[in-house]
């Protein structure tokens, strides 16, 4: 943390910044960073040495730009309807970055636990979940408990530096490391952007800064103090549950504080909250704090003497609902969210937007909503909810109009020939299955997250993830006294019911099982576990179970322990039908496998999810090869779903090859078997039926048409390229010929854009023309041109495009006709 900064540091620094962030005053953006970093970073190295050594920035990095954003529902009038959103330098931010990447790793060995706001690797739903073991696990004493949950006045705005400075020190923070943070908070002042007008720059006395990287872990380290505090604090009781004292969770300023023994706790908490404000900045609006009232014994305390908001039903914390009773959780989060949801959907229904638009609407607000509680409220959903959700998002994908592809189709990923439509059943198992892995990784974790230390000790003597391997067919172990534990287990049978996991996995745990009952009541199990043999899949070797000899020579176990052995093999022989030969694997074993916790695990989940139920398109490609008179590859067949969505960026142009691949398109063929009276003959050549394959590739009239684009391409490749119906309806070129990616892909585009000239003339008795089809490319090519250049990939345009231009130089205007 103390080590000089670098270059090769500011350049990763800025390689990890996000693209498409307003820029700050100077108008510089990251994208001009990252694009000359190379020569700027030696640059920034001076300029961040030299501001340093002399304790001050320049003045841009000082400065900040603040627009006002009204809040939702407010009244413009008044000036604090208004969130402040403050604008910085990107270098500025990249010098604040650097600091907070070599703070984030430090952070986690001096933040307690139950602070998870901003912590590498700490989550929002740990709070949570730690909240509801709390509320809905049964009591150990008798007097009343409740929960305090506190709310700030502007906590970052109120920070001050005095004070944030000396708990850096008192965190023996390296003085180096402190300096560059004063250097950061040396002289910073902003002004107001009002209607297109700049306030005068006026000077910041106290704050993290809006905008800045650090500010975060900043107030973390600032508002720890207040968290040791009260935790330490022995006047202060807190509520015990499974032997387990709990006083209070962080995320953020966002402060929950568990307490029982109220005459001398709460005014413990007051006084202690009252010394912290006065030397931090810190302040609560103690009217607008929430009381919540755990049990009878504190319905009945005199509540109203205290300066708190009392609430009796639910209390809102991190966005949540949390209700007196946990079968009320549903109400009183997912409903009013699916009644929020039904006016959202009635809302963008009016606005003209295509199939691949819609998917994308519910990718980007529906499923965050959904998700977020999903990962939050371990509460059992059954599946009717989710097919009147479903049926919700189809009717707005479909605009109420009848579903052209089956929902199965469209929710398979695009790599696969779907259109990525999210399965919100299999996000809530991935969400629910998350949480599942901390039970798998318990014995792992260095320092687990306090709920996870609640719900194994709410299943003692058996082991949590033991519960996993309970049959379908059994109920819980009755010792299980964690509505929590309860609620999730069911989530896990719902899930594997669903795929039909009948079978044990052989990652089936020995020791503290309460499938294998000698376990929990004999100790010398222990010594197996210590000695390497933890679950089943460890007595097999080679597909066969082991011999007590191999044991003893493997794993030095004692030869006293052969009872223990007979045990563990009537066990493992009643859980096997293919004893004593090793169960086949199955999908189960994937889910049951520790997973590194990491951001994206809810999404990893879904895909293993997504890849145990892929719907067959083997049908399909019995189809298209009758068509197209050719039997496929499985090369050629997963190149011709790879096309589907890469063949352009374009959404509209994916959701083209996506509806030609899936036969979508209504043909006078299709019609008549419909309608009979329709007349099934092609309007271009009217001589043949308008089959799909005809309308596309097999009509006399698209002859000339196909025939010239094909000429077109091998002569701006230099090689013979023949007409064929697989590059033609799909942009994939014969396996036998050699073509660079770069040109492959320009294939693939143009002969799209053919496609989509022959469906803009769908209904009309004229063909499309070469020459049309030369306007569009050369068109596209300026929106290609202007792609690329935005993603700083213009060598890859001219590689593509190239040979192309080249043709077209040397074509005679006359070849193409108005």
């Amino acid at each position: 943390m103390d080590e000089p900064i670098t270059e090769e540091e500011i350049i990763r620094v800025v390689q990890s910044m996000q693209n498409g962030k307003c820029p700050g005053i100077d108008g510089y953006t990251v994208e001009f960073y990252k694009k000359f970093i190379n020569k700027l970073a030696p640059l920034l190295l001076d300029m961040f040495q030299d501001s340093f050594d002399n304790a001050s920035l320049p003045q841009t990095l000082t400065q900040a730009s603040i627009f006002l954003i009204l809040k939702k529902g407010k009244d413009a009038l008044q000036c604090g309807s208004y969130r402040p959103i403050s604008l910085l330098n990107v270098d500025y931010k990249m010098l604040a970055k650097l600091l907070a990447t070599r703070m984030e790793s430090w952070l986690p060995s001096i933040i307690s636990p139950d602070q998870t706001g901003f912590i590498k690797d700490r989550h929002a739903f740990s709070n949570i979940r730690r909240a509801l073991n709390v509320i809905y696990s049964p009591p150990t004493q008798d007097g009343p408990e409740v929960i305090l949950s506190m709310d700030a006045e502007k906590a970052f705005d109120r920070v001050e530096w005095g004070y944030l400075f000396y708990t850096l020190e008192k965190f023996y923070f390296p003085q180096n490391f402190i300096s560059w943070i004063r250097l950061l908070y040396s002289a910073p002042k902003a002004s107001v952007r009002t209607n297109n007008l700049n306030s005068v720059y006026f000077p910041l006395q106290r704050s993290t800064r809006q905008g800045c990287p650090l500010s975060p872990l900043l107030f973390a380290v600032a508002i720890e103090p207040l968290a040791e505090a009260l935790r330490s604090n022995n006047h202060i009781t807190g509520i015990f549950r499974h032997n387990r004292e709990q006083k209070l969770s962080l995320y953020a300023d966002d402060l929950l504080i568990y307490v029982s023994n109220l005459p001398t706790s709460i005014p413990t908490i007051l006084s202690i909250l009252d010394s912290f404000s006065s030397i931090s900045g810190y302040k609560l609006n103690l009217s607008k704090s929430e009381l919540f009232p755990l049990n009878s014994a504190a319905a009945k305390y005199s509540l109203h003497t205290l300066p708190f908001k009392v609430v009796h039903d639910k209390f809102k914390y991190l966005g949540v609902s949390i209700t007196d009773k946990f079968e009320n959780l549903f109400k009183c989060n997912f409903c009013p969210l699916i009644t929020s949801i039904k006016k959202d959907l009635a809302r963008w229904s009016l606005l003209p937007l295509s199939l691949a638009a819609r998917i994308n609407t519910i990718k980007m607000n529906t499923l965050p909503k959904l998700s977020y509680l999903f990962q939050t409220l371990p509460i059992f959903i059954p599946k009717l909810f989710f097919r009147k959700l479903d049926t919700l998002i189809l009717e707005f994908i479909w605009n109420k109009r009848p579903p052209r592809l089956r929902k199965s189709l469209l929710q398979q990923t695009k790599s696969l020939g779907g259109m990525a439509l999210p399965h919100m059943q299999f996000y809530y198992w991935a969400a629910n299955l998350r949480a599942l892995q901390f039970w798998i990784s318990y014995n792992s974790f260095h320092s687990p997250p306090e709920w996870l230390h609640l719900e194994a000790a709410s299943c003692y003597p058996f082991s949590l993830y033991a519960n996993l391997y309970t049959p379908l067919d059994h109920k819980a172990p009755t010792t299980i006294k964690n509505t929590v534990v309860k609620s999730s287990v069911k989530i896990w049978k719902q899930f594997r019911r669903h795929f039909n996991f009948q079978n044990l996995s052989l990652s089936c745990p020995l020791i503290s099982n309460h499938l294998f009952f000698p376990s929990t009541l004999d100790k010398g199990f222990n010594i197996w576990d210590r000695a390497g043999i933890k679950t089943l899949h460890d007595l097999y070797v080679e597909g066969t179970f082991v011999s007590f000899q191999y044991l003893v020579e493997k794993f030095s176990i004692h030869k006293n322990n052969f009872f223990r052995y007979l045990q563990v093999r009537s066990f493992a022989s009643s859980v096997n039908p293919q004893f004593p030969s090793a169960p086949e694997p199955t999908a189960l074993d994937t889910f049951l496998k520790p997973l590194p916790i990491f951001k994206k695990m809810i999404s990893q989940l879904y895909n293993l999810i997504s890849s145990v139920q892929v719907t067959c398109l083997s049908n399909l490609k019995v189809q298209w090869e009758k068509d197209l008179g050719v039997l496929l590859t499985e090369d050629e067949w997963q190149q011709i779903l790879y096309r589907i969505h890469s063949s352009s960026f374009c959404a509209k142009h994916g959701m083209i090859q996506c509806k030609l691949f899936h036969r979508v398109y209504w043909t006078k063929a299709r019609l008549n078997k419909i309608y009979p009276d329709t007349d099934p003959l092609c309007d271009r050549c009217h001589r043949d039926t308008a089959s799909l394959i005809h309308m596309f590739w097999l009509c006399p009239s698209l002859f000339k048409f196909w025939t010239e684009i094909f000429s077109t391409l091998s002569e701006v490749f230099g090689m013979q390229l023949d007409p064929n119906p697989v590059t033609a309806i799909f942009g994939v070129l014969p396996s036998a010929l050699l073509m660079s990616k770069h040109h492959s892909d320009f294939v693939a585009f143009v002969t799209l854009l053919a496609r989509r000239l022959i469906l803009l003339k769908w209904k009309l008795s004229a063909p499309p023309m070469y020459s049309e089809w030369i306007r569009d490319v050369l068109r596209y090519s300026t929106l290609e041109r202007i792609r690329c250049t935005l993603n700083d990939s213009l060598s890859k345009f001219k590689k593509s495009w190239q040979p192309f231009f080249t043709f077209m130089d040397n074509l005679s205007l006359v070849a193409i006709p108005e």
